[in-house]
């Protein structure tokens, strides 16, 4: 099996998209269970908590668990409007999604209204959520990682006869590693300084907003620069050759 080749640019780019956006996801839900006492971005926990109180009710407050089931499914509705007539997820489209979660964020830090914070953090995460699991070339889920873990074990238990995917192997592996790191971070942070802890997430969603908008720039350049047509012995260009009419299964040349 050859190794992981991160030499190609989508690659890389994808896989370090993935862990950075998983990580922010960690951080993100930490410090929303640290300060506001709910899980924002674990849809499956909130939908598994609105029916313990629906049986036993006072367990939880279900005014916000649906908020948070509401927040995150509009997250990810807009997601999948924006990004619709979008050809490749990096790019303008990609960076007014980032910069929206980034602002999202922010009012979740300055909102006075607990409720409202947590149903704007819950928007950050579905917005995030449907973005990942909407590139072409892998879908990721970066804000739970039940679906994540299950197609880890299909992979280890498919390699015997199949072999492994070891790219989507690491891509995955790598956004569950990531989380565990954010929530990591969010906790140490976010125990000290509170809601303002959510500033830097906000930060690093503009600052992947920006690259996008570099790399999206930098691919016209590199292909025009980097890539030429396939040329004849009289030098003509691949497209030339493509318009050369064909006589008895034989292109024809004309000098």
């Amino acid at each position: 099996m050859p190794a992981i080749d991160l030499t190609n640019p989508h690659r890389a780019w994808v896989l370090a998209y993935g862990s950075l956006l998983a990580t922010v996801a960690g951080f993100v839900n930490a410090v929303a269970i640290l300060t506001l006492a709910l899980p924002v971005s674990n849809v499956t926990a909130a939908t598994m908590q609105l029916g313990m109180d629906t049986a036993n009710p006072w367990l939880f407050e279900s005014s916000l668990l649906a908020i948070i089931l509401f927040g995150f499914l509009m997250g990810a509705t807009s997601a999948g409007a924006i990004l619709a007539p979008a050809k490749t997820v990096a790019g303008v489209r990609h960076s007014v999604i980032m910069s929206g979660e980034a602002l999202l964020l922010i009012l979740a830090f300055v909102c006075p209204v607990d409720t409202l914070s947590v149903f704007l953090a819950a928007v950050a995460c579905g917005l995030q959520n449907g973005t990942t699991s909407s590139l072409r070339t892998m879908q990721i889920r970066t804000t739970h990682f039940t679906g994540t873990v299950t197609d880890l074990g299909l992979l280890m238990g498919r390699a015997r006869r199949h072999g492994i995917d070891k790219w989507r192997a690491a891509v995955l592996s790598a956004t569950v590693i990531t989380f565990i790191t954010g929530g990591i971070a969010g906790t140490l942070l976010g125990s000290r300084i509170g809601e303002a802890a959510l500033l830097l997430p906000a930060a690093v969603c503009v600052v992947i907003a920006i690259a996008g908008i570099a790399y999206v720039r930098r691919r016209p350049l590199s292909t025009s620069s980097g890539e030429s047509e396939p040329r004849d012995a009289a030098g003509r260009g691949g497209s030339a050759l493509r318009q050369s009419p064909v006589r008895d299964g034989h292109p024809v040349v004309h000098a």
